[in-house]
């Protein structure tokens, strides 16, 4: 049994009552066409879902195969407009989804003896638990941001400083209260037991954005 319905949207996509206004309240447009059909389910009233089985309304998946953060509905209705009935947005990221390493910091003291640690491009927030660098089994650093290193890469240069941790951080045996320069082979001491030696990848030497070994 159809339910009747005489709802419907104007030219601008705002739904009105054709029972109650000939045009839309809202901006006097007039109506672009009937709202979709609905039919109870299983034969009782007041619950619906589109005629044909069309899908839950709302349900989105990813354009292009996967691309995330961009998402239309799954049966392709409203015609691609935004605000009725899905959101389209595009998350800003490394190109082509990679980030690529720019160096490592690697443990030569500490329970992670051994242990490697990627940096990329930007900031680089260093914690136990939590952040871009997590290193375990070291109960005085913080669970996050406890310190930071960052890459420039339009100046092909690194930095290390304090974050929100509690205790102080060492640079080639140095507390440093504020951010510094570091360069190749550096160590930096974190927590109570930790250090780690700094080992670049981009430099005047290579750099990603070129794509080449300079000469």
């Amino acid at each position: 049994m159809e339910a009747k319905t005489t709802m419907t949207y104007c030219t601008n996509g705002h739904p009105f009552d054709t029972a109650k206004s000939k045009v839309c309240p809202l901006c006097g447009a007039k109506s672009a066409g009937p709202a979709p059909s609905v039919e109870p389910i299983g034969g009782g009233f007041g619950t619906t879902e589109p005629i044909g089985g069309g899908g839950v309304p709302g349900v989105t998946e990813p354009i292009n195969g996967g691309v995330p953060g961009v998402t239309v509905p799954v049966d392709g209705s409203n015609g691609g407009r935004m605000g009725e009935g899905f959101v389209e947005t595009e998350i800003a990221g490394p190109v082509n989804g990679r980030d690529p390493v720019v160096g490592w910091l690697v443990c030569i003291k500490g329970p992670n003896y051994g242990e490697d640690y990627r940096i990329h491009a930007g900031y680089n927030y260093i914690g136990r638990t939590t952040g871009d660098i997590c290193i375990h089994g070291d109960d005085q650093i913080s669970r996050e941001s406890h310190a930071m290193i960052a890459f420039d890469s339009s100046e092909l240069a690194y930095y290390f400083g304090p974050a929100g941790g509690r205790n102080l951080v060492k640079v080639n045996n140095k507390t440093v209260l504020n951010t510094v320069e570091i360069h190749a082979y550096d160590t930096i001491s974190i927590g109570s037991a930790t250090t780690l030696i700094f080992v670049p990848l981009c430099c005047e030497k290579f750099s990603w954005e070129t794509g080449e070994q300079g000469k």
